[in-house]
């Protein structure tokens, strides 16, 4: 039976397996022996732009599905296209798909749709132009087509690999649509594959870009897509383009997401396969050669400190025993390449944010925070706008929630084309165990001079002023909790993997300057509400990078 791999994209498709290295102009080679799909497989799309709808009639969704039918035919698809259906139009056409995809045995199917859709009862629709009849969420089953119906007819073709772009996130579906209703597409997951979105969960995706005639999401990928098969580009590092386009366009107001499980390579044109031995997996970085740079901003200046982590696999959670309950059960987790902050983000950095973008934290919109070690007092806010607001601007930020951290990191990314945002649990773990499994980083035996904890000096110390672990990064034990993407859960069931949008808790992790010795272990978690705000809470920033 061959192997499938779905690819869900929704407007961006990145990270994965980055097996490949780049050699000569733009050809990216991977290694000898790898399984890649190859460059003369059978390739059937399906490309439907939905525009002259009865309700909330679109732009350039048409514009949008033209575009892209013609560029996929230029990279070797045959191309079925079709515009402006309504439900039983839309149901035939991709019955057809599936027929057409088993009867030519194409190893690649490629499913493309560009007009509304909308989210109800744990299902994501894609709507026919016939949408006058749905008027609340409940009528979606009845009356659009459910994308898990594009999915299964793929699966069942068997091909090799599925691509699905569902640019789909437009605003005002249907008529029920207000305030309070829920927007855009919900997180799709699926085993072994990519699963992505044009922009965050609930949020919309612009219908309209610069050259006036694609959306945005679409006008990026139609470029991208002839450049990726000129140069024997990768699948996903041609999204991870795209992302980057999306987000400085749209000066960070749509931010893609994802689900990535990738495992083999796909690049347009065919990979070029090395001649080589495959590497062993890398081992931690030794303190003597840490990988180290800093991105540059729009004013000149430079984002935080960033040491490039490799990819590699650990034990998380309560490996010597005697921790908390949520840190069970003990399982191996595998980490991609990623960059993480060398230091925590510091109130001097915050400071800039805040005044370049005139951004209100929690503090200031919700109330107070309790702050009065960290040389401030119990008061409403504080005075980010103030550049002499304290003198300790060295010292991690504290007194941020989650919401503050996030629009940092979307501010980051807005400032220097690249994808920041707060590391998950396992990335952090990962990162702050640095290839050790005993309690701290440096062993077993709690140690003053490794760390800030226990309430002594009674407030948080400049970053740095400790000794960094093997990765290179300081302060991953003690000194302000920080918060991480993920979601927590009780008990590890897959979600410490994972960056969610917002939820009612969020997960913290490596204690502070006054926690106890046995909350400062690499395994040691803690949860909070986005909007809580505490000094005892700050963060670090982390990046998707190509070692």
């Amino acid at each position: 039976m061959k192997q499938i791999f779905i690819f869900m994209i929704t407007a961006l498709l990145l990270s994965g397996c980055e097996t490949s290295t780049t050699s000569g102009k733009g050809m990216y080679v991977v290694p000898a022996n790898t399984q890649v799909v190859s460059r003369n497989s059978k390739k059937l799309a399906l490309v439907i732009g939905n525009r002259q709808y009865k309700y909330g009639v679109l732009a350039n969704t048409v514009n949008d599905a033209t575009d892209v039918a013609r560029v996929l035919g230029q990279i070797g698809f045959e191309v079925i296209l079709k515009t402006d259906l309504d439900r039983r139009a839309m149901n035939n056409a991709i019955h057809e798909f599936g027929q057409r995809l088993k009867a030519s045995r194409s190893s690649i199917g490629w499913f493309y749709y560009s007009g509304h859709g909308a989210r109800g009862d744990g299902e994501n629709y894609l709507l026919p132009i016939d949408n006058e009849s749905i008027r609340t969420a409940d009528d979606l089953q009845y009356e659009a087509v459910p994308a898990s119906k594009v999915l299964q007819t793929m699966n069942n073709a068997k091909t090799d690999m599925n691509i699905i772009v569902l640019d789909a996130c437009r605003d005002k579906p249907y008529r029920s649509i207000g305030k309070n209703s829920s927007r855009g597409l919900k997180q799709m997951q699926n085993r072994g594959s990519i699963i992505a979105f044009a922009t965050a969960d609930g949020d919309i995706a612009a219908d309209v870009s610069r050259n006036g005639r694609n959306g945005l999401f679409t006008s990026h990928l139609i470029s991208a897509l002839s450049s990726a098969n000129k140069t024997h580009q990768r699948i996903d590092d041609m999204f991870m383009q795209v992302s980057s386009a999306v987000l400085q366009e749209s000066r960070g107001k749509q931010e893609p997401w994802y689900n990535a499980s990738l495992r083999t390579p796909f690049c347009f044109g065919g990979c070029q396969v090395a001649n080589v031995v495959p590497q062993p997996k890398p081992k931690p970085i030794p303190a003597s050669s840490k990988k180290v740079f800093q991105d540059r901003l729009r004013d000149g200046g430079l984002g935080p400190k960033m040491v490039k982590i490799p990819a590699g696999s650990f034990r998380m959670g309560d490996i010597q025993g005697g921790g908390n309950y949520d840190e069970k059960p003990v399982h191996r987790v595998s980490v991609g390449k990623f960059a993480m902050g060398m230091y925590e983000v510091t109130k001097g950095q915050f400071s800039k944010f805040v005044n370049a973008t005139a951004y209100r934290t929690d503090a200031d919109k919700k109330g107070s925070c309790y702050a009065y070690k960290d040389g401030w007092k119990h008061v409403k806010g504080v005075n980010w706008r103030n550049p002499n607001f304290s003198q300790n601007n060295n010292h991690p930020v504290t007194c941020v929630s989650w919401n503050d951290a996030t629009a940092y990191t979307k501010w980051l990314s807005n400032q220097t084309g690249k994808n920041y945002r707060l590391p998950t649990e396992a990335e952090w773990e990962y990162a702050a165990r640095a290839g050790t499994e005993t309690k701290h980083w440096w062993g077993n035996e709690i140690d003053k001079s490794k760390a800030n904890y226990g309430g002594y000096p009674g407030k948080t110390s400049p970053v740095g002023n400790y000794k960094d672990n093997k990765f290179g990064l300081y302060d991953t034990s003690g000194n302000v909790w920080e918060w991480t993407c993920s979601e927590f859960e009780n008990k590890y069931k897959g979600k410490e993997k994972q960056c969610v949008i917002t939820g009612s808790r969020l997960s913290l992790r490596g204690g502070s300057w006054i926690s106890s010795a046995r909350s400062v272990r690499s395994a040691v978690r803690g949860r909070s509400k986005p909007t809580n705000r505490n000094n005892i809470v700050g963060f670090r920033v982390s990046r998707l990078v190509t070692l």
